[in-house]
């Protein structure tokens, strides 16, 4: 075949292949031929947000000055604002304000204008970081206790005498109940290995172990007796308690505060200090309003004191120097287990051998 006769012959095939093509659409139901993607209007905006530019940050209790104005420079005749649960009318196009709520993080609020018979809604995007410094601390080494070295702590409380630990690890995490004097396990009760376990508390009779990435929590009574189950979202990290509300912790910079008869969330706080946020946020231990929270690193060995009314870093402790990191070196040492008795304070590390009560020394 010479090269004229291969070109005729591509064109007979296209012009082949372009008439079955046309057969086929002319076959379709008129319906289906006849069918328009309809695009949605695009709505215009009038109303521009002046001040605070989006995307602002601000010190805690600041007031706060908000300007909308109109494109075409129309009069705006008020300004609805809502937020922290409640709403507030303002005349014309600017006001100032300061939230009732004082805390830290991304603020939820939503401004109406109202001009010309119209109305239209911004969302202003600001954000609150901590309006104070936090008070430094460092340590002084009260005793040392034995720990089980072969337990990677996720959870540490004590309750009725006893110093009670979750550990994490699938086909290693566990909760049991131990002797603080002597790190003697008295009693211990194993996860399936499809579970890995993360933080564990004590509320009323009942003790609350969370997980992993399983959004499961398990109930038990005082002698490990699991008694029920609950499911969560998200994952989880950290768990404590704050009087009658759980308070969890799931590795970002969040912090939930559950219903501790169903595990329903209540509220829920961003921890910020100055100038940006704190995640990796991991084991939790209450004491009064502060929640004292490991911070899942191995750049420091520092517990961060979190303000829970509020979300704001108050205070830092820095722990450099009791671990011997030539020993325990990587991510599966860090700090991790915090726990409170009678005034005293006990923390420890994931796989450590010694459990360590300290004393507080405020840095001046």
């Amino acid at each position: 075949m010479t090269k004229v006769d291969i070109k005729n012959f591509s064109l007979i095939n296209l012009s082949f292949c372009f008439f079955l093509l046309c057969l086929i659409v002319g076959c379709l139901p008129k319906e289906i031929k006849t069918v328009k993607i309809k695009k949605s209007p695009r709505i215009r905006k009038e109303i521009n947000l002046i001040t605070p530019k989006l995307g602002s940050n601000f010190p805690l209790d600041t007031i706060v000055l908000f300007t909308l104005k109109h494109k075409k420079d129309h009069p705006i005749d008020s300004i609805r604002l809502e937020g922290d649960g409640k709403y507030k009318i303002f005349k014309g196009n600017r006001f100032e304000w300061q939230s009732e709520r004082l805390r830290t993080g991304n603020t939820k609020i939503s401004l109406t204008a109202y001009f010309n018979g119209k109305k239209e809604k911004i969302y202003p995007k600001i954000k609150f970081f901590s309006n104070i410094n936090p008070t430094r601390y460092t340590y002084e080494l009260v005793k040392s206790y034995p720990h089980n070295e072969k337990s990677y702590t996720q959870g540490l409380f004590f309750a009725n005498d006893y110093l009670y630990e979750s550990t994490g690890h699938r086909g290693s995490s566990s909760i049991g109940k131990y002797d603080l004097a002597t790190g003697e396990i008295i009693q211990v009760v194993n996860l399936d290995n499809n579970y890995f376990g993360e933080g564990a508390t004590s509320w009323e009779k009942t003790i609350f172990q969370i997980t992993w990435e399983s959004q499961i929590a398990f109930a038990y009574d005082k002698e490990l007796n699991r008694t029920r189950t609950f499911n969560y979202s998200g994952e989880g990290w950290g768990l404590a308690t704050w009087g009658d509300t759980l308070v969890m912790s799931d590795g970002s910079e969040n912090i939930y505060l559950l219903n501790p008869k169903d595990f329903s969330q209540i509220d829920q706080l961003q921890v910020y200090h100055q100038t940006d946020k704190i995640n990796l946020l991991n084991e939790l231990e209450v004491i009064g309003n502060d929640l004292y929270a490991n911070v899942y690193t191995t750049k420091s060995d520092e517990i961060i004191i979190i303000d829970l009314l509020t979300g704001r870093v108050k205070g830092i402790i820095d722990l450099k120097g009791l671990i011997d990191r030539s020993k325990y070196p990587g991510i599966d040492h860090v700090l991790n287990g915090i726990a409170s008795d009678q005034n005293k304070l006990f923390v420890t590390a994931k796989w450590h051998p010694y459990l360590y009560e300290i004393d507080l020394i405020k840095v001046q």
